[in-house]
Order: structure tokens, then C-alpha cells, then sequence
């Protein structure tokens, strides 16, 4: 005798509970080059409201820069506000692999935990197109809007 078995749909709020990295990441890049001083990125996050810059060579992104590591940096550097450090952003920027659009929050968050970070850049055919920060994947899990749709973020 064959056994019947009973498929239950499921609820429709958790259809998808992991969404893609798309439906959370801010979209609104500000990168720098690699040459740039440590006080040019500090000011340049300063004065958009992000923590994270990508680092880019003409169209090819080398990694991302982050907001702690250049104020580290510019703390131990002798002189006034880091003025004598002989760092450029392209020497402390750390390694990127940008997701790709088709890849979801667990996959960004996995991402960001095995390589210690923050925040990952999302590409699409090697174009770089946004970043999830973990701000973004506490806005996500919240059910908050997406956060271009948001103030920026309180940079203290």
C-alpha cells in the first residue's frame, strides 16, 4: 500500500526569507583610487556618511577600504592627524571578491564573517554595483526599507 504524503505550502511571509543581496544593498558607491593619502579617504567618509570605500584601478576594483583600519593607521603615524604616514589607501585596502547579484543575505553574511569584515561589494559581470554592510543585513532582518530608501547612517 502506497504511503500518502501531505505537502503544507507554506506561509507567504516566509516564502523567501533569505532575499537577494540586491533587495538590501546600497547602491551609492563612493570609491577611491589607490594612490589617494589616508587623510583624503578619511575626509572623503567623513563627508559622505560611509565607512567603507572600494578601491578601484580605472574600471578594476582592488579591494575595499575601511573606515577603522585608516584611522589605525593614522593614529600610529607620527605628527598631527597622521600628516607624516607613508601609507596610501592601495597599502591597507583589504582583498575584495564581490558577491554576485544573484547571491543571497546568507551568502553576504557568510562572506563578511569568513573574512572578518563588515561589509562586502556585489557585482554584476564584474561591474561593481553596490555594498551590503552589516548595517544593511540588520536592516534586512528587521524588515526595515532598503537603504537608499533610508537616511544614511549615523557615522558616530
Amino acid at each position: 500500500m502506497a504511503t500518502r504524503r501531505i505537502h503544507l505550502a507554506a506561509p507567504p511571509e516566509s516564502v523567501d526569507d533569505d532575499p537577494l543581496v540586491t533587495e538590501m544593498m546600497t547602491t551609492r558607491l563612493v570609491a577611491i583610487v589607490p594612490a589617494a593619502s589616508l587623510s583624503t579617504a578619511l575626509h572623503l567618509m567623513a563627508s559622505t556618511g560611509v565607512r567603507h570605500l572600494p578601491v578601484l584601478d580605472g574600471q578594476r576594483c582592488l579591494g575595499l577600504v575601511v573606515e577603522a583600519d585608516v584611522v589605525r593607521c593614522l593614529a600610529q603615524a607620527p605628527g598631527p592627524f597622521g600628516e607624516g604616514s607613508p601609507l596610501s589607501v592601495g597599502d591597507i585596502c583589504r582583498p575584495a571578491d564581490p558577491l554576485t547579484v544573484r547571491m543571497r543575505r546568507s551568502d553576504a553574511a557568510r562572506r563578511m564573517e569568513a573574512a572578518g569584515s563588515d561589509a562586502v561589494l556585489v557585482a554584476d559581470h564584474g561591474r561593481l554595483v553596490g555594498i551590503v554592510t552589516a548595517t544593511d543585513l540588520i536592516r534586512s532582518l528587521a524588515g526595515r526599507a532598503t537603504p537608499d530608501t533610508v537616511e544614511p547612517e549615523d557615522p558616530r
